[in-house]
């Protein structure tokens, strides 16, 4: 049994970069049994997950973030939202994607959230022309974040790295020439699949880094019957009717796109 993923943050005091390791075994595991996608599909959706995911190092405590892909070459629609806490939820329609897209158009927007994706504090989005979703992670970092960071994804395991430059030290090297520094023992790590806190911990220590914390990171669906309760008296008080909704039927059954939860809604609870 895998053990639960979690991020792992450490400090290279001496040359002045922060390290983030998403160990994501366990949650990739989780969210493919929850969109049951196939070949290329998968291995695009993974790839997404393991890129975004790490940046849930830059929130603070109540805060989350929403970042949402519209595209239009190759049609698709991803969400990730995720907060401070470690708690993701993802999207991806059409449910049955089976493409790895490297030269996505569109849109990617990126939404700031305190609270429970509630209450909006900052968005920003960039127009996708043609490039993976390895482009649109570091651009995002870049444009978005405005900080020296990439995120670098394993080719071996379910787990990728993101780096990022420090200001204030002299003499630093510039992130590409720190990465190639330590991509050897970095690509090492990846290639043991390590799920052990005491081993990965061990592993980033003998490479002279600092152990910082960690947090569990994991799936979690914040719907309810209470949602999708209120869901449909929303939808009923914009115009549609209540008959017309259930369609002459005493029950409905409706299916949360995020965790695939069914809940069946009966009549008598739309007041």
């Amino acid at each position: 049994m895998l053990n639960e993923s979690s991020l792992y943050s450490f400090i290279d005091e001496k040359e002045g970069f922060v390290l983030h390791f998403l160990e994501g075994q366990q949650l990739i595991k989780t969210l493919a049994i929850i969109h049951p996608l196939g070949g290329h599909g998968l291995s695009a959706f993974r790839d997404a997950v393991l890129m975004f995911e790490p940046f849930i190092s830059f929130l603070k405590p109540q805060e989350g973030f929403g970042l949402y892909i519209d595209s239009t070459e190759p049609q698709f629609m991803l969400k990730i939202e995720a907060n401070a806490q470690g708690l993701i939820r993802t999207l991806l329609l059409p449910e049955n994607f089976n493409q790895f897209p490297k030269n996505i158009k569109g849109i990617a927007r990126l939404t700031k959230v305190f609270g429970e994706i509630k209450e909006k504090q900052y968005s920003s989005s960039i127009e996708l022309n043609g490039v993976g979703f390895h482009e649109i992670a570091n651009n995002i970092l870049k444009d978005s974040y405005q900080v020296t960071a990439k995120c670098f994804l394993s080719e071996e395991s379910d787990q990728s790295i993101l780096i990022m430059k420090l200001p204030g030290f002299k003499h630093q090297k510039d992130l590409a020439e720190y990465w190639e520094n330590i991509k050897p023992k970095t690509e090492e790590i990846f290639k043991l699949s390590l799920i052990e806190k005491e081993k990965i911990v061990s592993s980033f220590k003998s490479m002279g880094l600092v152990f910082l914390n960690n947090k569990e990171v994991k799936f979690k669906c914040s719907c309810s019957r209470e949602r999708m309760i209120s869901g449909v008296k929303a939808l009923i008080n914009t115009g549609s009717s209540i008959e017309s909704f259930f369609d002459g039927k005493d029950t409905i059954e409706l299916k949360c796109d995020y965790c695939k939860t069914a809940y069946l809604i009966t009549k008598k609870e739309i007041p």
